[in-house]
């Protein structure tokens, strides 16, 4: 009799233990679309890769700031920097996938950096949302220091002269990619003087410390329009107007060069589609948004609004091209 209510205790038991289990389950998943329903119900961080005041980071706090029109939490940018812009990267991946983290990133974070650093992360570890702007790499040039006002002159002193060109970025940076890429096409010895940063790369330009330089529009237009700066041709794959002329690409002289910067959003890929969906839904009211667009005109950043899938297709893309530039200056 005894070993019979010990036996049936114990059955208890493993019964209630079973009906807690079941239930726990059942808010769990509860409160996991709750929360997926009810999203945003806190902060969302931005995580930006590179530093405080560059094109990506200035442009992603006016989507935050915009969105609080359209979004009903606050989007706050937070900057980690370091390791060429894998340090971000990798804080992206650990961090939750519940669309309370999304990360600004590039192409070449995949198709260029993965090639010359140890990285965590791949294409698939995330979700393209949307596309933020193109970025066009300017080779520039500063006449009164060097004499050299076109490409065709920039081609004529490499005949004779090793080329001392400014850069932003290293081996294993797109500049110093495409760059080395150019000038082993055209057959001239150049020298890469590495920056910390973009308005050093111009500075450089500037004071005649290099015969030319790389950068991006708008980051030099303040010495152009002193007359300090000349862009004299483009890595984009087409011609370029700007607020001082047309620069033309340099594939006008043969060089089978070409680099379309791009930056866009991200998120884990592991986020749930209805909250992917909302994020989306916020960025086209954003991006419609006329103070939006007007500080995008004004501050000379073409909006790139391309769909997750179009971005994810056009790093793919890039993957293979930058295959080929690596290939070439390794060669």
């Amino acid at each position: 009799m005894k070993k019979r209510r010990i036996a049936a205790m114990l059955m208890a038991g493993v019964m209630m233990t079973t009906a807690l289990f079941g239930c726990s389950n059942a808010n769990n998943g509860g409160e996991s679309a709750a929360s997926t329903e009810d999203y945003p119900n806190g902060p969302v961080t931005v995580i930006c890769p590179w530093g405080v005041g560059g094109g990506a980071d200035v442009i992603t706090r006016k989507i935050s700031e915009v969105a609080k029109n359209y979004f009903d939490q606050p989007i706050i940018v937070e900057n980690h920097t370091g390791a060429s812009g894998t340090i971000g990267m990798s804080d992206a991946l650990d961090a939750e996938a519940d669309g309370y983290t999304m990360v600004v990133t590039n192409g070449p974070l995949f198709s260029l950096t993965p090639k010359f650093i140890d990285v965590n992360y791949d294409l698939d570890d995330f979700t393209m949302l949307r596309g933020i702007r193109t970025v066009s790499l300017m080779i520039l040039t500063n006449p009164n220091k060097s004499g050299i006002q076109t490409f065709e002159d920039l081609i004529e002193y490499g005949k004779t002269n090793k080329i001392k060109y400014s850069t932003s970025s290293g081996p294993g940076g797109d500049q110093y990619v495409v760059a080395s890429a150019m000038f082993e096409t055209l057959g001239i010895e150049a020298e890469p003087v590495v920056m910390s940063s973009e308005a050093e790369s111009i500075n450089a330009v500037v004071s005649g410390q290099v015969d030319c330089g790389l950068g991006t529009p708008p980051a030099y237009y303040s010495h152009q329009e002193e007359g300090n700066i000349t862009a004299v041709a483009t890595f984009y794959p087409e011609a370029v107007e700007t607020p001082y002329g047309t620069v033309e690409s340099i594939k006008n002289w043969d060089v089978d060069v070409e680099f379309m910067g791009v930056d866009c959003l991200a998120v884990r890929s592991e986020v749930p589609q209805e909250i992917i969906d909302k994020l989306n839904a916020m960025l086209d009211e954003v991006y419609a948004d006329e103070e939006f667009l007007s500080y995008m005109e004004e501050m000379g950043y073409p909006l790139w609004d391309a769909d997750g899938a179009e971005v994810t297709q056009f790093i793919e893309d890039q993957m293979t091209s930058m295959d080929a530039y690596v290939d070439m200056i390794e060669s």
